[in-house]
């Protein structure tokens, strides 16, 4: 839709269009200088609120051998990974904040701020520590929500089945989206010079214990913005397309302003929120759905793509690592 509407302006944009179909837009900081003496890059060319779909199909790759990871390592170790990959945010400020990077590594070229820019805020360089906080996150919420299905112990390497157990969770936990939302408002409200002025800590990870106390919180379903909103018919569908609102905002919006107006046109900022509702609905019900419902076909028929085979290699790899590791 974007490319007919706004196609490339230049050769560099055509390039890129490859990548951006292939969500690979983002895998490395491509930047180049435009006739008119701008910066182009590559994540933000055609739709891009798309550029962390990019950085996740990397991350997707790592997913189950890292997931086989956390499964042998303990509640404490789970935490203390959390806290460290939260603290690591701060290297991200450090070297983005007034391009340090960039004065430390003598860069001249006009590019390379930019590039270090991107290659921090839209490459997977700048999430790795989030991605595994978040497996780490959700072992947390294993070992502490959940119990055995068969011995009602906790679950350990030969469970077979888990059962939900929310009494036996923390209660900053069964209480997290209570908790998480409460800590974002009061950030937003008391806190937001600073947020301000430490903006590549904060979106590089610097939210993620309030993230991780919604998640959990969420996922348990006891806190009561859980059972009262999320749970409710409103926001169980909104919930279904929301992702895909956030994906197509500015692509519909930009085919809307070319072919009817924007500015003048106030029937059309009116309709534009029903119209991304429809829109969201219909990709969601007629391109995912139905994608989700193939996905699932094939993994219950035991089909496998280039991607299970190179997934199962990386876990073979890191199953004989594991054990050569143990043998010394």
């Amino acid at each position: 839709l974007k490319v007919t509407y706004a196609p490339g302006k230049s050769a560099f944009d055509w390039a890129m269009l490859p990548l951006h179909a292939l969500l690979m837009q983002s895998w490395l900081p491509i930047c180049t200088t435009t006739e008119s003496g701008g910066i182009s890059c590559s994540p933000w060319l055609y739709n891009g609120e798309a550029w962390f779909l990019s950085v996740l199909v990397i991350f997707w790759l790592f997913l189950r051998p890292l997931a086989e990871f956390f499964r042998r390592r303990s509640l404490t170790f789970c935490s203390v990974t959390i806290v460290a990959c939260w603290l690591f945010s701060f290297v991200f400020q450090v070297t983005g904040r007034q391009d340090h990077l960039a004065e430390w590594l003598g860069c001249e070229d006009r590019l390379c701020p930019f590039v270090i820019m991107v290659a921090i805020r839209a490459t997977p360089i700048g999430y790795v520590h989030v991605f595994i906080a978040g497996v780490a996150a959700a072992r947390i919420f294993m070992l502490t929500a959940t119990r055995d299905a068969e011995t009602g112990d906790r679950i350990s390497l030969g469970t077979k089945r888990v059962v939900l157990a929310e009494q036996n969770s923390p209660m900053v936990l069964r209480f997290g989206c209570c908790a998480g939302y409460l800590t974002y408002a009061l950030l937003v409200l008391c806190a937001t010079p600073w947020i301000k002025t430490h903006y590549y800590f904060f979106h590089n990870g610097g939210m993620m214990p309030v993230m991780v106390l919604i998640l959990i919180g969420a996922a348990i379903g006891r806190d009561p913005i859980t059972v009262w909103l999320f749970r409710s018919k409103p926001m169980l569908v909104l919930g279904r397309i929301s992702y895909m609102q956030y994906l197509m905002q500015h692509v519909l919006q930009g085919w809307i302003k070319r072919n009817f107006g924007w500015e003048d046109n106030d029937t059309a900022k009116l309709l534009f929120i029903p119209a991304l509702l429809v829109f969201s609905y219909a990709c969601q019900r007629w391109v995912e759905k139905p994608y989700t419902e193939y996905q699932r076909w094939r993994q219950e028929k035991g089909v496998k793509g280039c991607d299970d085979r190179y997934i199962s290699k990386l876990e073979s790899m890191g199953s004989k690592a594991s054990l050569k590791w143990r043998g010394h």
